[in-house]
């Protein structure tokens, strides 16, 4: 029998992402969240850079080579920051959906960590998350 995928801190997943995979950033252990009644963890996905005009939050900019998903600059979209409910993360890792993918190094996740403070883009309710669990 196979063990059963279980999200966990600095772990990242790959996960459609307007039709591409998108490393995922695993932010916390599952906690009990009570607003969704079940086990949750905050994720962060990250995006290329690309030169201005185009968008890009400086809070956190991952390097090559920082992860092995990582072959150029990319950002860390704390505007797209989400919680998700690990019973969903678990299914939809059985079904194919996400891909487990290597863990992130300690260093380079308190970077990614300290981002959501410092970023202009973070919602407050994902602030709000961050701040009781993530810290």
């Amino acid at each position: 029998m196979t063990q059963q995928y279980a999200p966990y801190r600095k772990g990242t997943v790959l996960a459609p992402v307007g039709g591409s995979d998108h490393l995922h950033i695993i932010c916390n252990d599952p906690v009990h969240y009570p607003i969704h009644g079940c086990d949750c963890i905050l994720v962060v996905n990250i995006s290329s850079v690309y030169p201005p005009p185009a968008y890009c939050d400086p809070a956190c900019i991952l390097h090559a080579g920082e992860h092995p998903f990582v072959f150029h600059d990319s950002y860390v979209y704390y505007e797209d920051a989400i919680v998700w409910k690990v019973p969903n993360v678990i299914s939809r890792e059985q079904s194919g959906e996400l891909t487990p993918h290597a863990d992130m190094c300690e260093t380079v996740l308190q970077r990614v960590l300290n981002g959501f403070e410092t970023s202009d883009f973070t919602n407050p309710k994902i602030l709000k998350f961050y701040r009781a669990y993530c810290v």
